[in-house]
């Protein structure tokens, strides 16, 4: 089964997931391993060096550079190495967060053409080593560079028509993480970057698989967290630390998005600090 890259791009712009981790695999010629199964998350296959051949439930693929390569959760999969070179390959694989009408393709195995650069080598390998140390690893960041994958994989002609739109987003994702302790509104930041907020919000949710709104929260959680760990600011100076001015309304959203209020994390990182 084949799948167009626009298709594909425009497949997980629409889909409710979570990256739950990227792997890079390196086999030797010859290596083979049969009888096996996938995990039981979907993910994608991008073949960087060497060649391959997988089946996913008995469907053949042959693996190269210039192919993106999907398969669906706890499928039967042999593969083999071919020819002299080493198999290189990185695979991501991801969950639905929710259900979703942009489902149609998670449970299916298929191959898309698709373009191979340098930078999209680059980007790739930049995605496995940010996600590969735990304790580094932050959801958004990790989907803004699959999109990034995604965008650069495109054909040359369509890749050129999404580079300033991309470039926006990178510059609204800096603004962000750089303003994120003053009060940011949506309709303001595309106001900056003269845009109504219905279509900055659309380009941004496009490139990053998360609304403009949903990235200046979690980077706030993200940074309080920090803060609540490392610091010993008070959870009412943590608040206005990231922005938020009310403290009961910052502590009500950091337990709905963390699991634990705010104050239960400051003290229990205070009583291990005086141990």
């Amino acid at each position: 089964m084949k799948v167009d890259i626009h298709e594909l791009v425009n497949y997980f712009s629409m889909l409710k997931f979570h990256i739950v981790n990227v792997r890079r695999g390196v086999i030797a010629p010859g290596g083979k391993c049969f009888g096996i199964t996938t995990p039981p998350f979907s993910g994608l296959v991008f073949p960087l060096h060497g060649r391959a051949r997988m089946f996913f439930n008995q469907v053949p693929y042959e693996m190269e550079q210039g192919k993106i390569f999907h398969f669906g959760p706890n499928m039967s999969l042999d593969k083999e190495v071919i020819g002299d070179a080493y198999w290189d390959y990185i695979v991501i694989q991801y969950e639905l967060k929710a259900e979703s009408d942009a489902t149609q393709y998670y449970l299916c195995h298929y191959e898309v053409d698709a373009r191979f650069s340098p930078r999209l080598h680059e980007i790739l390998l930049q995605m496995y080593l940010q996600c590969a140390i735990p304790n580094q690893f932050i959801e958004q960041k990790a989907k803004k560079i699959l999109f990034d994958v995604l965008n650069e994989s495109l054909p040359a002609t369509s890749n050129s028509n999404h580079e300033n739109a991309r470039t926006l987003v990178d510059q609204a994702m800096n603004f962000i993480t750089t303003h994120y302790m003053n009060p940011v509104t949506i309709p303001k930041l595309a106001e900056h970057y003269g845009l109504k907020t219905k279509q900055f919000a659309y380009l941004f949710h496009k490139y990053t698989g998360v609304s403009p709104n949903e990235y200046l929260i979690d980077y706030r959680i993200h940074r309080a967290h920090e803060l609540l760990c490392h610091s010993k600011c008070s959870v009412a100076e943590v608040s206005a630390c990231v922005g938020y001015s009310d403290p009961y309304y910052f502590s009500r959203l950091f337990k709905k998005r963390t699991g634990f209020s705010p104050s239960i994390l400051r003290n229990s990182k205070q009583t291990a600090i005086s141990k």
